[in-house]
């Protein structure tokens, strides 16, 4: 089973995680949740974390800052990004700072299943213009 952990200060965000993915027949399942980063750094030790799933936008904090302390806390359990947040801007800035992957809220369950299990062996899962961005801007630099 893959152990995501939840981190978004919507309660029906991280009971609808809970309620969607059943460990024994999704291969995915929700073992730990939080409200803040603050919170989930104290709590993530305690379980069998694979993938922390972080919402972009936390209260009032910075989200650069919440993914920076949530690396330097986990460096070897990858990210993903579950937010409600499209840009294109926030999307590059995420992948640039190390997300492994960038997920929007209203994705189906299938999406979000293949998405967190693919994070959770390894592979970077980056949406078309997530790329095309990086790579126009490192080949073709202005």
């Amino acid at each position: 089973m893959i152990g995501l952990f939840a981190i978004d200060d919507h309660f029906l965000i991280i009971e609808g995680l809970g309620r969607a993915f059943n460990a024994e027949t999704d291969e995915v399942g929700l073992v730990g949740s939080a409200n803040c980063v603050e919170d989930a750094i104290k709590k993530i030790p305690a379980t069998q974390t694979d993938v922390i799933v972080l919402d972009l936008f936390i209260g009032d904090s910075d989200p650069v800052a919440n993914f920076r302390q949530l690396r330097n806390a986990f460096p070897s359990i990858p990210i993903v990004i579950l937010t409600m947040e499209d840009s294109l801007r926030w999307q590059v800035k995420m992948f640039k700072l190390g997300v492994m992957g960038f997920l929007n809220k209203a994705e189906k369950k299938d999406t979000l299943k293949s998405v967190f299990i693919q994070v959770a062996l390894g592979n970077l899962v980056m949406p078309d213009k997530v790329s095309q961005t990086l790579i126009s801007k490192t080949v073709y630099p202005k």
